[in-house]
C-alpha cells in the first residue's frame, strides 16, 4: 500500500504520512517465521535510500488527525512486520479486526506471487471458507510418490515443448510473413505490372512476360514512321522455334474499357512499314491490352467483347490478347503446370482472341 488511511472500524485509523531518513530495519521476533522469511527476501533488500513513509496511529479530531501512536505496535492495534529506525516506526503492519485481515507492505515489496499465497493461507486461517485449500503440495516432488512425480515431470516437460514450438512457429510465421511481404513487392515491381501498369512500364513488363515464355522481343520505341514521324508498333516478338514467324505488338493500358477505335491501329501505319521494310506483310499482329487496370482483375469484364470488333486482327492474322491470360500462362509455366513452347505454339496460332485456361 502505497499511501492512505487503514480504517481500524473504530474512532481511530492507521495512517502513513509521517517521514523519516532512518534506513535501520529490523523484523520483530513475534513476527510469524513464514512472514519472516519472506519479509527477508522481498522488502528488507528493497528499501529506497532517503526519505520514507511510516505509520502512525490516529483519531480524528476537530479539523486534524490527532496521534495516539506512531511507534512499536502502534498501541497494540497492529502486529508490526517491519520496524524502522530506533524509534521502531512501524514500515509494514499486520492488522485484524473484525474478522478482517489487513496486510500493508511498502510499495517496493517484490514476489508479488508468493505474498499472495500467503496471505491466502492466512485469510483461510481467519475463515477456511472463503479459500479454497492449497493441493499444490500434493504434486510437489517432496510430498509425491514416484509415479505421480513422473507424471507431474512429463507435464512439465509437455508443456515446456509446447512454449518451445510455439516460439518456433512464431519466428517461422514472422520469417515467412518477412519474405512474403519482399516477393510481393518484387511482383508488383516486376511482372505483376501487366496487370496494373500502362505505358512503358506496361510495355516493360509484357516484355519480360513474353521473354520469359521463350519469344524473343525487340524494343521498337524509336522505330518511327519516315513520313508522319509517328511511332509504330511498340515491339516485335519472335519464336526461335519458328524461324518464318514474327508479330508485331502494340500495347495498351486503359483506366476503363479497352477502345474498339484503338484495334486498328497495330495493322495501320505499323503493318504498312513492316511491308515496306522487308517486302512482305507481317505473319501476324498482337493487340495486348490491359484493360481497367485499377481493379481486381478477377472481376474485369472482358476486353472489346464482340468479336466483329475485332475484324481488322482478323484479317491481319492477329488477335486480341488480354494481359490477364498472358499473366495466368506466365504463371503456369513458371509454376511448372504448363509447358513455355505449347503457350507459345498456341500464342502463334491465336486468330481474333487469344484465351488461356488456367491449368491448361
Amino acid at each position: 500500500m502505497a499511501g492512505g488511511y487503514l480504517e481500524d472500524r473504530t474512532k481511530y485509523f492507521f495512517a502513513r504520512d509521517v517521514s523519516t531518513l532512518a534506513n535501520e530495519l529490523a523484523i520483530p521476533t513475534d513476527v510469524p517465521p513464514a512472514l519472516a522469511a519472506l519479509l527477508k527476501t522481498s522488502v528488507i533488500p528493497n528499501m529506497p535510500e532517503g526519505h520514507k513513509e511510516v505509520w502512525r496511529l490516529v483519531r480524528a479530531a476537530q479539523g486534524y488527525l490527532a496521534t495516539v501512536a506512531e511507534d512499536g505496535t502502534l498501541a497494540s492495534r497492529c502486529i508490526p512486520l517491519v520496524h524502522i529506525g530506533a524509534k521502531q516506526s512501524v514500515y509494514a503492519l499486520l492488522a485484524e479486526r473484525g474478522g478482517k485481515l489487513n496486510l500493508v507492505l511498502p510499495a517496493e515489496t517484490q514476489q508479488h506471487l508468493a505474498w499472495l499465497r500467503l496471505f491466502l493461507d492466512m485469510v483461510g486461517n481467519v475463515d477456511p471458507d472463503s479459500v479454497p485449500p492449497d493441493v499444490d503440495w500434493k504434486s510437489s516432488a517432496r510430498w509425491s510418490p514416484p509415479e505421480v512425480s513422473k507424471h507431474v515431470g512429463d507435464l512439465q516437460a509437455l508443456r515446456q515443448a509446447h512454449e518451445e514450438a510455439l516460439t518456433e512457429f512464431q519466428r517461422r510465421e514472422q520469417e515467412i510473413q518477412a519474405q512474403l511481404e519482399e516477393s510481393t513487392r518484387l511482383a508488383d515491381e516486376g511482372t505483376r505490372r501487366i496487370l496494373t501498369s500502362d505505358g512503358d512500364e506496361l510495355v516493360e513488363a509484357v516484355t519480360t512476360v513474353l521473354e520469359d515464355l521463350g519469344f524473343t522481343v525487340r524494343d521498337m520505341d524509336d522505330h518511327h514512321d519516315e513520313r508522319t514521324g509517328a511511332k509504330l508498333e511498340d515491339l516485335r516478338a519472335e519464336d526461335p522455334s519458328d524461324a518464318d514467324w514474327l508479330t508485331l505488338v502494340e500495347v495498351k493500358g486503359y483506366a476503363k474499357g479497352a477502345k474498339v477505335n484503338d484495334v486498328p491501329q497495330i495493322t495501320g501505319r505499323p503493318a504498312v512499314a513492316y511491308t515496306k521494310e522487308t517486302g512482305q506483310e507481317p505473319p501476324a499482329v498482337w493487340h495486348i491490352v490491359n484493360a481497367w487496370r485499377g481493379t481486381n482483375p478477377s472481376t474485369r469484364v472482358q476486353a472489346i467483347p464482340n468479336d466483329d470488333d475485332l475484324r481488322p486482327l482478323t484479317e491481319a492474322e492477329g488477335a486480341l490478347i488480354d494481359t490477364r491470360d498472358l499473366y495466368e500462362a506466365w504463371r503456369d509455366v513458371s509454376a511448372g503446370i504448363a509447358d513455355a513452347e505449347s503457350v507459345r505454339a498456341s500464342l502463334r496460332a491465336a486468330k481474333t482472341r487469344w484465351r488461356w485456361i488456367p491449368g491448361s
